[in-house]
């Protein structure tokens, strides 16, 4: 299940927005757009048509829990490294960064552990 929250984010994200340049495009205040990303809320009809518009996605896929919404052709950029998305969701990716981190985490130790060992010989 995708909550209305979740999408907002993932919406957000994928235009590069801060929570108040989302909230100012849609006519509403920050507070309010902090409070539907955390699904403390939800938006008037008249403002799921306003985020409808503006992120020009249909308003059954934005309501409807069973529907998810995907990031196509973004770029996250980090250093000098650039990770392209194509169609493949947030919500996807913060799922492998957990495993990822872990094994980056893995590595680094056995990195240490191995430059010791070079040191000691």
């Amino acid at each position: 299940m995708v909550t209305l929250g979740k999408k907002l984010i993932n919406l957000r994200y994928s235009h590069k927005l801060s929570q108040v340049e989302a909230a100012d495009s849609i006519g509403v205040s920050q507070n309010a757009y902090a409070r539907w990303e955390a699904d403390k809320s939800n938006p008037i009809m008249k403002n799921l048509l306003k985020i409808s518009r503006y992120y020009k996605i249909d308003l059954d896929v934005l309501v409807d829990d069973n529907k998810n919404i995907n990031v196509s052709n973004t770029e996250i950029s980090g250093g000098n490294d650039v990770l392209s998305i194509n169609t493949l969701n947030i919500f996807q990716i913060s799922e492998i960064i957990g495993p990822l981190r872990n094994t980056v985490e893995s590595l680094l130790k056995l990195l240490i552990l191995i430059e010791e060992q070079i040191k000691r010989n």
